[in-house]
């Protein structure tokens, strides 16, 4: 192989490493990634074989002769970006020539070193918005929407705060929960209408691993094990860690303050709910680093989706409904990728949020810490219930709608060419 082909394998190889990088600092899961570059390697003429896992990259690339490199690559936290996920999977469809080389790395610079759509203020008023909405979702009332909305909004303004000294990121999950279970107490004191446990964890639900546990399952399915252990061990050791912080701060509030009764929710009205969902769709955004110009597929996808779960759970049952619901959401983003070129994870990834158990598994975690096992062991297990049927949903949906599409263009071009 003369040293320009050599030069020119290594920058392919190069950016390659590069693209996988990004793809998973912005959170493409495991196979979407390996596919991804696969793909993009493809076209650029070389043969790539990928391994990725929560913090490892390697890739083998080859020029299907006798040249080959490898990269070996650890790689860093990653979180949701879909603003910068949208333009990294533009760049790679519309990556089409080695000779182009230099401006896709340009391109993905540029794409990299874009700042945040959400940050600051917007961010954490974003917070207020996010857990109010869940505390309706978890039956509370009116008082349990101010308290939670307000905690939830201190919790992201705090843990943005704490994004930015990197030593404390694994005590974040525990300091965070014990001061929001202690700011609860406090609320309930000066608002006793109202179950502090469910401002405590609407205030919290920023952190819930509950998407995360369902990205897990789907890693699982398409048999990458290890990455798919990993990141559900992740979830299970982030929700320990929540769990504990919780724990720490309501007995510290309850030996510090003055004694709270609990009290009686005030109910709200059965459309509120609805506007409730949608709320939570906008605060996605945030959560997701969505563009603005997006809000009206993510309130679309969370109210899809709780439509589906609703009409169907008291018929055929929650864990059914959500596969259903999850199917439906998935097929919906593969239809809107279809039709307007834009990534089906701006649909499916705000509809699945709106049905992951992470609430769920997060109340299992406190009830085994405060000793009541089988209501604990039950809502664990509902909650992996429920994480398999949503990856499973999922994954009918990814393969089977771009098979159909396929072959549709397939039977296009052919009667075009008759």
């Amino acid at each position: 192989m003369s040293p320009a082909t050599e030069q020119s394998l290594a920058e392919v190889a190069t950016f390659l490493r590069d693209l996988g990088r990004a793809l998973h600092v912005s959170g493409a899961p495991a196979h979407d990634l390996e596919r991804s570059l696969t793909d993009a390697g493809a076209r650029l003429g070389v043969t790539v074989e990928g391994f990725a896992v929560l913090t490892f990259l390697a890739l083998t690339v080859s020029d299907g002769v006798q040249s080959r490199r490898v990269e070996l690559l650890r790689l860093p936290a990653y979180d949701f970006n879909m603003a910068r996920l949208i333009e990294l999977q533009a760049l790679c469809r519309e990556i089409n020539a080695a000779a182009e080389i230099a401006g896709y790395r340009q391109r993905l610079a540029a794409i990299m070193a874009q700042p945040t759509p959400w940050s600051g203020a917007a961010f954490a008023a974003m917070g207020f918005l996010l857990s109010a909405a869940v505390a309706l979702l978890l039956r509370g009332g009116w008082v349990e929407m101010l308290c939670g909305g307000l905690i939830g909004m201190l919790f992201v303004a705090a843990a943005l705060g704490f994004a930015r000294v990197p030593r404390l990121a694994p005590a974040a999950p525990v300091i965070l929960c014990a001061l929001a279970a202690m700011l609860a107490h406090v609320l309930a004191l000066a608002l006793p209408q109202q179950l502090p446990f469910i401002s405590a964890v609407a205030g919290i639900v920023f952190l819930l691993p509950g998407f995360m546990l369902t990205v897990a399952m789907s890693e699982l399915a398409t048999q990458n094990y290890l990455a798919g252990t990993g990141r559900l061990t992740g979830a299970f050791v982030l929700l320990f860690l929540m769990g504990a912080g919780l724990a720490i701060g309501s007995q510290a509030a309850q030996a510090w303050l003055p004694a709270v009764t609990p009290g009686a929710s005030l109910p709200v009205a059965p459309w509120v709910i609805w506007l409730a969902i949608a709320a939570l769709g906008v605060s996605l955004l945030a959560v997701l680093q969505a563009p603005w110009r997006t809000v009206h597929v993510s309130v679309g996808a969370c109210l899809m989706a709780w439509a589906v779960f609703s009409v169907l759970d008291d018929r055929v049952g929650n864990v059914v409904a959500a596969f259903i619901a999850a199917l439906s959401v998935a097929s919906a983003g593969q239809i809107y990728q279809q039709l307007s070129r834009q990534p089906a994870a701006l649909v499916q990834i705000p509809g699945l949020i709106t049905l992951v158990p992470g609430s769920m598994g997060f109340r299992g975690i406190h009830a085994l810490m405060q000793q009541d096992n089988v209501a604990g062991i039950q809502l664990m297990t509902e909650m992996l219930l429920t994480g398999a049927v949503l990856a499973v949903g999922l994954l009918l949906a990814d393969n089977i709608w771009p098979l159909l599409f396929s072959r549709r263009t397939d039977a296009t071009v052919s009667e075009r060419n008759t």
